[in-house]
């Protein structure tokens, strides 16, 4: 079955359903579930990818693996150490260089701690010599802070797409930044205008990116439309969007 599905949909996006309807043409008998099973496995394998919900494509995309810098792996071992069973989600905006054409001075590296547990991250870090600050004072201190990474504490988000855990910390996924990037503008101003465009771009262009994940996460932060709109001058999502 899976060499005929790479043979039959090479180089195209379809629904689940499509290829289940196919399958069954050539053999009747094949339940959805074992169609399913096959895709899946053909995800797991590298050569197809989830581009939405019950949407795949069959095209050569890399996963984007998160990474984050020596300096906040400092910072989280140093949360580790201080908050043992604190979970904090680490969104490190120096993996999104590789979209930009203009390097950014700064990236802006942001944790999401529980609420009742920012105050005290915030003075953690700052006592242990972090440049740390409180989110919602960034854009009015931004001109006087120096550091070329600065770290900025929030409350954590109710709603996030899948992210990548680790030891103490989840890093966020590529489809969280992208949407994180639109809705804190004030946050990511070094990111915005025709360079948000160029890393909507690119990173749909060279990562598989779940577009469903996109849009749900966009609809929770009220962003949607501005998020679709980014969406919209990229290759991918227009080829799909009728899927989804």
């Amino acid at each position: 079955m899976k060499k005929e599905l790479l043979s039959k949909y090479n180089g195209k996006y379809c629904s689940i359903d499509d290829i289940v309807t196919y399958v069954k043409e050539l053999n009747g008998s094949v339940s959805r579930n074992t169609v399913i099973w096959n895709i899946n496995d053909l995800v797991r394998q590298g050569q197809v990818v989830r581009v939405g919900r019950g949407v795949y494509g069959f095209v050569p995309m890399k996963q984007f693996i998160p990474v984050i810098s020596e300096a906040t792996m400092r910072v989280c071992s140093i949360l580790k150490n201080r908050f043992k069973y604190l979970m904090v989600t680490i969104t490190d905006c120096s993996a999104l260089r590789q979209f930009m054409n203009l390097q950014p001075f700064s990236t802006t590296v942001v944790i999401e701690a529980k609420k009742s547990a920012v105050n005290a991250v915030l003075s953690a870090l700052r006592e242990e010599g972090v440049d740390a600050y409180a989110k919602k004072d960034f854009p009015k201190l931004e001109k006087y802070i120096s550091s070329s990474q600065p770290f900025l504490i929030c409350s954590e988000l109710s709603v996030n797409p899948k992210l990548t855990r680790q030891d103490n910390y989840c890093i966020s996924s590529l489809e969280k930044m992208l949407v994180d990037l639109v809705c804190d503008e004030e946050v990511y101003g070094q990111y915005q205008g025709e360079e948000l465009r160029n890393i909507f771009r690119d990173a749909t262009n060279n990562y598989a990116v779940n577009y469903s994940q996109i849009l749900k996460y966009a609809a929770a932060r009220k962003k949607k439309d501005a998020v679709q709109e980014m969406l919209l001058d990229t290759d991918v999502y227009v080829k799909i969007r009728s899927l989804l």
